[in-house]
Parts: structure tokens; sequence; C-alpha cells
């Protein structure tokens, strides 16, 4: 909604818009969450046309019972004509004074302030801003009847009210493992394993001489940048009493259990030269997208026994599906991708994600905000993307890694396929 009140010509309103008291400015408001909440309806129904489902988010205060009520009267004429409409309130509630004075200095940032030459000015209008929605405000309340989930200091506390159903426990799984502790996610690209060398796709290939070597320095970038972090984390407010031990997540192939030793500074045969506190997890999960059928072959063996697949495959990146036992498309990916991500979002230590491509594409699409449909194609480079959370959300380093190799095989390639002898520049 504030964003449709600065396309309307009212960026840098100051506190008076909103004054309760002030009638015109209230009438003005109301209409522009409303009309946003249109546009959210709209949005929902155009993807869902066909099949599926999806979630929309309206960003208004809906700071009283009365504004409230006029969104479930809203959705409640859609749920008249099509009965699967579901309406969920979140409502995040700070009291915490660091956490407020976080949140406050964030505001300086968004458009309505940040061409501000005066931030203690600045600063001053939005807290009495703040004060104007405090004169009015309504806690939500089992009174409304309505289903809705409450965040008091940023997942200190999590309540939650007449949830039920798939889709609204996974929005209430992600929204109570979410927090804005300081810690570190490092995405790591697997080394080059015999496959790779041979061409061939997926399969359990123990890694080349070229891949432990990156994973050794794969894992001397990590433990260096380690030491680096572990001050952000004891020093945290908002943290616990403890600093938790770096959460190692891998899938359960040979080569990630290799990577995993190096990671430990052990030999490859298990003996240790080093101890780190770790805490490591193997999870089916994490394993590379799964071929199916098409498994195990080369890309010349893909393209003569399955020219019709890699065809389709090119067509359709996102929703292909490889055929046979265990075939995977990235929407299965993604599907299987989403407790991932949760225990990513709720660990209070820093964590290390050890994957093939396309887990790692995932994880980039839903940490760097990318889409969906950008997700199949998203380019991974060798080495380790770093992830730092602050209040302010993460920021992203790319860690090189230039000794060794790192996998390289990936399945048929995105555009359609017109030259059958040049079937090696499909498999990017």
């Amino acid at each position: 909604a504030g964003n449709l009140r600065r396309e309307r010509g009212m960026a840098g309103a100051d506190a008076n818009f909103f004054d309760p008291t002030n009638s015109n400015a209230k009438q003005q408001r109301d209409e522009m969450a409303m009309q946003c909440l249109d546009e959210v309806i709209a949005w929902i129904k155009s993807k869902t046309v066909a099949r599926g489902c999806a979630v929309g988010i309206l960003d208004a205060t809906n700071t009283t019972v009365a504004r409230r009520k006029k969104v479930m009267d809203r959705v409640k004429k859609e749920r008249d004509k099509c009965s699967s409409w579901t309406l969920i309130f979140v409502e995040s509630i700070a009291n915490e004074p660091k956490l407020l004075d976080q949140n406050y200095r964030m505001k300086l940032s968004n458009d309505d302030y940040k061409n501000s030459y005066d931030k203690q000015a600045a600063l001053a209008d939005f807290i009495e801003r703040v004060k104007q929605y405090e004169t009015v405000y309504e806690p939500l309340s089992d009174k409304e009847q309505t289903s809705y989930i409450q965040l008091v200091n940023a997942g200190a506390k999590f309540i939650s009210s007449n949830v039920d159903g798939y889709v609204m426990w996974k929005v209430q799984r992600l929204l109570g493992s979410v927090h804005i502790g300081p810690r570190t996610i490092w995405i790591g690209l697997v080394g080059q394993t015999e496959n790779d060398l041979q061409g061939r796709l997926g399969g359990d290939a123990s890694l080349t001489n070229a891949g432990i070597a990156y994973g050794k320095e794969m894992s001397n970038v990590i433990n260096t940048r380690e030491q680096l972090t572990e001050n952000d984390l004891s020093a945290s407010a908002l943290n616990l009493n403890h600093v938790e031990p770096t959460l190692v997540l891998t899938g359960t192939l040979h080569r990630y259990a290799v990577m995993s030793s190096l990671l430990l500074n052990q030999n490859v045969d298990g003996t240790k030269t080093k101890q780190q506190q770790h805490q490591f997890m193997t999870l089916a999960a994490l394993n590379e997208l799964c071929a199916g059928d098409m498994s195990g072959l080369t890309n010349l063996e893909l393209m003569k026994r399955f020219p019709k697949e890699c065809d389709a495959r090119a067509a359709d990146k996102l929703n292909y599906r490889y055929p046979g036992v265990g075939g995977e498309s990235y929407i299965d990916l993604v599907a299987r991708m989403n407790e991932i991500v949760c225990m990513l979002e709720q660990s209070r230590g820093n964590s290390i994600v050890i994957c093939d491509r396309s887990v790692f594409r995932a994880l980039m699409a839903y940490f760097l905000g990318k889409t969906i449909q950008e997700l199949p194609f998203l380019h991974v480079k060798p080495g380790v993307l770093e992830l730092r959370r602050s209040w302010k959300g993460f920021s992203v380093t790319q860690l090189d890694v230039t000794i060794g190799k790192p996998t390289s095989i990936a399945g048929a390639g995105t555009e359609a396929i017109s030259d059958r002898s040049n079937y090696q520049k499909i498999f990017d």
C-alpha cells in the first residue's frame, strides 16, 4: 500500500497523513489498501486459472478491527464463488528497544525518507507516524473469528490461531522459522567427480583428484570465513546465550561425504587432523535432481536414446520431469527443498550446505529473491556463495575457489535443439 501511495505522488508524506483524525487522509489510505487487495486477488486468479494454488501478500497496516473487517468481507465475496479461498492475517509485534531502534533506522532507507538530508528529523517523523497508529491500534484476537499469526520480536515468540490446511501449515512453518539473529550461510558447489570427466549425468561417483583439491581449497575458504563471523554470533544481543555449532548440511551421496570430511580437515580415510565445532546432517532432500532413466548416461547416449526427452527438457526446463523411477523436475526439487529452507532460516548458528548445481540454484532463488521461472537458469559460479544475515536482510558475497575443479555435468540444456551434431551445446 505504501508503494501505491508513493505512486500517487504522496512520497514523503509526513506523520499528519497518518493521523486517524485526518478524515480525508484516512479515506485515501482505506481506498489504497482496498485497491491493493483487489490487485492481489486479481493476481491470484491469474495464477490459478488452470490449476494449482497461489499465495498473495497484502502489505498494509490493517491495524484496526474495522479495516480488517473490510478485508475479510472482500475475500468472502471470492469465497462465496469458490470455497478454496483462505485468508490469514500476519501481525508483527515489536517491543524490544534495540529491535525497535533497528527497525526505525531501517525505515530511513525507504522511499519516503531516503532523500532526506536531515536523518534525525526523518527519524522523528517516522516515530510520530508510529504514535499515530498506536492511538487506534487494536491487536488481533480470537474475537474476530479469523485465522492469524502473531510474531513477537522477530520470532522470539510465535502465536497462531485457526491455522489449518496444507498451505497454511506451510506458511506457519516458514514464518515460525524466520528470525533476524546474525549468522552466515555458506553454499558450496561440490567438487569434480569421475562422472564429470566421462560426461555422465547423475550417479554416485567419487571425486577426482582435481575435485579433492577443489574440496580442500573450498574448506580453507569456508574455515577462514567462519573465524571472521564468530564474533558476530557471540556479540548478538538478540541471539541465544551461547554460540551454536556450525550446521553442515549435505546429501547422502559419496561425493558429499568426502567434501564434508575435507571441511573438517580430515583425511579422506576418516582420520581426523583437526577438530572443529560442526554438527553434520545428511539429508536425501539435498541430493542432486534425479535424472531417472537418464542417470548415468553420457551426453551422446542421451541424444541417441532420448532425443525427444532432450527436446522436451530444453523447451520447459522448469516443469520437465525426467522419465523413470525417481525422475524429478525442478518443481519437484522446490517441493523437497521447503524443509531445507526452513532449517536454514531457523538455525541460530552458522550453516554450511554442500550440494550440486540444481540444489544450489533452488537455494539461490529463495535467498536472492528470484522467481521460480528464473530458477532453472541461474548461473552457479564455482566456489562458495556467502549469505550474511543482519536485521537488514541477507548480504551476498561470492567466494571464489581457484584450485582444483568443481562439478560440471548437467542435464539437457535450456534451448531448442536444432543441430544434433552440436549436442554438447545443450548441456549447460
